[in-house]
């Protein structure tokens, strides 16, 4: 079984080593921001430019690009996939186009276990999340706005 904080360490340590920006977002960064919830995946935002030297580096760790590109209105997702026994791990690169760069210039650091981990601010959380609009995506979004009301003066 592949342990995603395990993983989500490994891979934040790879990007860092070679100068990568990305900031978590998805399920890891609601975590982070508002109250644990479980996830399967592990979501990443990343610049464009970046993402072929992403995909280079994460190979060694065994991710495997076998997924075509997901080309939306809204945004462009790349997946790579960890395959370790009967387990696999899918990490879905969202690249940051347009508007979305804010979410790698701004993003926060955040420290647990020993180590840092750069997450999106809320905002750019809740726009990803309004793309798509899933049942659990408007509870995270509801979830996300709270919080950012209680920081507002």
């Amino acid at each position: 079984m592949i342990d995603l904080f395990d993983e989500l360490v490994l891979i934040a340590n790879a990007l860092d080593t070679n100068q990568i920006p990305y900031a978590l977002v998805g399920g890891l960064a609601y975590s982070v921001w508002v109250e644990l919830r479980a996830t399967e995946d592990i979501d990443l935002l990343i610049l464009p430019e970046d993402w072929d030297r992403s995909r280079a580096v994460l190979a060694h760790l065994g991710y495997k690009e076998w997924a075509l590109p997901m080309d939306f209105p809204n945004i462009r997702i790349r997946r790579l996939t960890k395959l370790v026994d009967r387990s696999a791990l899918v990490l879905d690169f969202l690249l940051a186009d347009g508007g979305l760069r804010e979410g790698i210039e701004k993003r926060v650091q955040f420290h647990h276990k020993q180590r840092s981990f750069n997450v999106a601010p809320p905002n750019v959380i809740i726009t990803l999340k309004e793309g798509r609009m899933s049942a659990k995506d408007r509870n995270d979004i509801e979830g996300l706005r709270k919080l950012i009301e209680r920081k507002e003066p």
